[in-house]
């Protein structure tokens, strides 16, 4: 079973280069289907997947009460509930050991990945006037892949300034850009500078980064929330992104389609996301209720916990276009503050363990920069982006489960 999970996992990772084919979610089926035994055979829970389990079930009970019927429909997991596909792998590899050549590994899936995505670029004729999507539905789900790729390329140049490295590094900061996804870039960048600082040992530079952006778009809802609920929310008009054209044109006239975007983060989702949290901030209005509009609230404990009682159910990408505010609205203080615990006992994992330096390094990267991603994106979900991570990040914790295990057999201990 052992040898199964990591032969469909490394094919999932493989995978990951493209969501038009539904190759990199195939670890999460296995993953589904296994975790039910291991729950009957362990008793003890490596502390990231106690912390994502307990997160699962908050999700599983949120939507149960919100929307049972979620569960039977295919688009929740491919939009509202795509967490759940992203991060399933998570709950069952940690439990197991694996000796491979990770070094090797990592290096053919970014020779792989480089090879398909030269030959996707061809395919589509050398144009992307509109941004390159590559193998990807969207231009920031590949933007979000190439982001990760491209950090991985850029720890193999670190470590052998070769021409080769180069080459790979060139070609995929090369399709980053491409995309024109200004997220993913500036992930890459500050995930690149966030591994500098740790290994000038300035991480309390991190944590007054983070709090800066957060200050910034906490003064900038200050502005637009109140905009939002008179205009937007609570316009006559029951169409709220009619009501969003609307404003945007009255205000600020014509728009180019990048600037708009920054609009309707600033005055539409990330408001959206407020409102729920203002009207349910410690269980939030429910899963998969942000993009469930016009909001229809119950008010049950006014100010403690409402649901959106909304009878039209969208399953669509209409999210928060922010993580953090996200879970914020959905899940209130509570769900939020479970997947904080989670997130930072990845990152608290990684700075433990290195038994493999440049692979834990890519992972690090890749941690910093989907953290910023989910800035303003709700990339941290997203399998195009969060995939390559946690499928990474599962194949690294087998090898160094495996490295601490020969460690204690060469020591005596076992």
């Amino acid at each position: 079973m052992k040898k199964l999970l990591v032969i469909i996992t490394i094919i999932g990772l493989i995978g990951t280069v493209t969501n038009l084919v539904y190759i990199s979610p195939i670890p999460s089926l296995f993953a589904a289907i296994f975790f039910p035994l291991i729950l009957t055979h362990k008793n003890h829970f490596p502390l990231p997947v106690f912390w994502l389990f307990v997160f699962f079930l908050f999700v599983l009970i949120s939507t149960s009460l919100y929307h049972p019927g979620s569960f039977s429909n295919f688009k929740f997991y491919r939009y509202d509930g795509n967490f759940i596909i992203s991060y399933l792998p998570l709950l069952v590899l940690p439990f197991f050991s694996f000796n491979f050549n990770i070094g090797k590994l990592f290096r053919n899936f970014l020779y792989i990945t480089s090879f398909i995505s030269i030959l996707a670029f061809i395919a589509k004729g050398l144009k992307f006037q509109d941004g390159f999507s590559g193998l990807f539905i969207a231009n920031n789900a590949a933007g979000g892949f190439y982001s990760i790729v491209t950090s991985l390329a850029f720890i193999y140049f670190l470590e052998r300034k070769t021409y080769t490295n180069l080459f790979l590094l060139a070609l995929n900061a090369f399709f980053l850009y491409a995309t024109y996804s200004r997220g993913s870039i500036l992930g890459l960048g500050v995930g690149l500078m966030c591994l500098f600082l740790l290994k000038k040992h300035k991480s309390y530079l991190i944590s007054f980064l983070i709090i800066g952006i957060s200050a910034i778009q906490i003064y900038i809802l200050v502005g637009t929330y109140p905009e939002y609920k008179r205009h937007i929310m609570n316009s006559p008009t029951a169409d709220i992104y009619r009501n969003l054209d609307d404003y945007v044109y009255e205000r600020f006239g014509n728009v180019s389609t990048k600037y708009k975007n920054v609009l309707i983060r600033s005055y539409e989702t990330w408001p959206r996301a407020v409102d729920c949290f203002f009207h349910s901030p410690l269980l939030g209005t429910g899963f998969g209720s942000v993009n469930d509009v016009p909001f229809i609230f119950d008010n049950t404990i006014p100010f403690i916990y409402s649901s959106n009682q909304q009878q039209v159910k969208d399953f669509n990408d209409s999210h928060a276009h922010h993580s953090f505010l996200h879970f914020l609205g959905e899940l209130g203080l509570l769900g939020l503050g479970v997947f904080l615990c989670f997130w930072r006992s990845v990152y608290k994992f990684l700075l433990k363990n290195n038994q493999e330096p440049k692979i834990r390094d890519f992972l690090l990267v890749s941690f910093f920069n989907l953290t910023i991603m989910s800035f303003t994106e709700h990339r941290i979900t997203t399998p195009s982006n969060a995939l390559p991570f946690v499928l990474s990040f599962c194949l690294y914790y087998l090898f160094v489960n495996y490295q601490k295990k020969a460690a204690l057999t060469t020591n005596g201990v076992l």
